[in-house]
């Protein structure tokens, strides 16, 4: 039987947590953790389509942004911002992110096919803001929000 190349990259990573001969368990974690590995890119009210009667002034994005957003993924060229060689080939995908208890805010979720050394390079922060950090800022541009903002979501959150 061959491993799936997440379950390679689970043993990978295991081994760089110190597990060096890590058990069929502990690969079936770290396998769904890296199957869920994503970065989430929250995004604020966006100022670049007629907003009609809406207030100008708002802190969070509403339902025409995010349809806007979405639309904007779908029609351009916002997936090719994200790509980074080390980390393979990737997709983009239209989701929302929970801010706090009350604000939901529309995001871009990432998923990298090399999703063991994009957390390798995760370890090692100011190399990996430096990569990430602009291609949110480009994000951000293209946009025209009034904030954008990374996380690391590994799959651990409850959904509500």
């Amino acid at each position: 039987m061959m491993a799936t190349p997440v379950a390679t990259q689970a043993v990978l990573l295991a081994k760089q947590m110190g597990v060096d001969n890590p058990s069929a368990e502990v690969i079936e974690t770290y396998t769904r953790i890296l199957a869920r590995t994503s970065l989430v890119v929250p995004l604020g009210p966006t100022r670049s389509i007629p907003r009609g009667n809406a207030e100008d002034d708002r802190e969070y994005p509403d339902e025409k942004d995010y349809t806007f957003f979405k639309e904007m993924l779908e029609k351009t060229a916002i997936n090719e911002f994200f790509q980074h060689e080390d980390w393979g080939s990737h997709r983009v995908l239209m989701d929302t992110f929970a801010l706090d208890d009350t604000h939901t805010v529309p995001a871009y979720r990432v998923f990298w096919n090399e999703r063991q050394k994009f957390l390798a390079a995760h370890d090692e922060i100011d190399t990996f803001k430096a990569i990430i950090e602009p291609m949110v800022a480009s994000v951000s541009m293209l946009l025209s929000v009034d904030w954008a903002n990374w996380t690391l979501d590994v799959g651990q959150r409850k959904k509500s």
